[in-house]
């Protein structure tokens, strides 16, 4: 039930027998440790989860509320400096790899990293097609992005999504600087889940085969 000091307190009531105190802490630690590690859920829950009801788990702290944006950001992205042209723009945008493909959101930087502003891929893409080969960048650029910050944990992030509509934010440091970080999205939230998970998993079971760490550069 994974309640081992109640199992202990209700035994030694009802048989008023003290030497039985040491076996019990024994059994209900080891007991306990076992469900730990093996079972999702307590005895109590397990087989009402089984019959397809929803159940959480039960004194489960949110893993958005001690992870902060740092330890999920992505660095490997492609941020566009603000004096490039489009007719520039385009060779970087149409002929990156496919994995950076993927990058819907760009950051608009100066020369020395500060965020100016973002474009979206699909308003780069029509830019580049519809307006002039040697505008800027910049002049296209949204200027007042909503951003993340290292030091904010995931749960502030994802109340501002939910606020915004908005599934990625650029990360920048703190002050006026606003020198760009990387970028965190919806994905990376998710992921974030998954890390926490592990790293709770690996503290207490060390020598599990086949773990995995998913790493804040993917």
């Amino acid at each position: 039930m994974r309640s081992p000091f109640t199992g202990i307190v209700f035994a030694i009531e009802l048989t008023h027998d003290l030497n039985l105190m040491l076996p019990l802490l024994i059994a209900v630690t080891i007991a306990h440790a076992f469900t730990v590690l093996t079972l999702r859920r307590s005895i109590l829950t397990e087989k009402v989860s089984r019959c397809g009801y929803h159940l959480t788990r039960e004194y489960s702290i949110d893993p958005l509320e001690i992870l902060f944006v740092r330890e999920v950001v992505r660095t490997n992205i492609v941020a566009l400096s603000a004096s490039m042209t489009l007719d520039e723009t385009r060779a970087i945008v149409g002929d990156t790899p496919r994995p950076r493909r993927r990058q819907r959101l760009y950051p608009v930087v100066d020369e020395d990293q500060r965020l100016l502003g973002v474009v979206t891929r699909s308003h780069l893409e029509h830019s580049i097609h519809r307006a002039p080969p040697s505008m800027c960048i910049a002049n296209i650029a949204h200027s007042l992005p909503v951003v993340a910050h290292p030091d904010e944990p995931l749960r502030a992030i994802v109340h501002r999504m939910a606020s915004t509509g908005l599934t990625r934010f650029p990360v920048v440091e703190r002050g006026s600087e606003r020198r760009l970080v990387g970028m965190i999205s919806l994905s990376d939230l998710l992921a974030g889940r998954t890390l926490d998970a592990e790293h709770r998993r690996e503290r207490v079971f060390s020598l599990r085969l086949g773990s995995r760490r998913l790493s804040s550069q993917t």
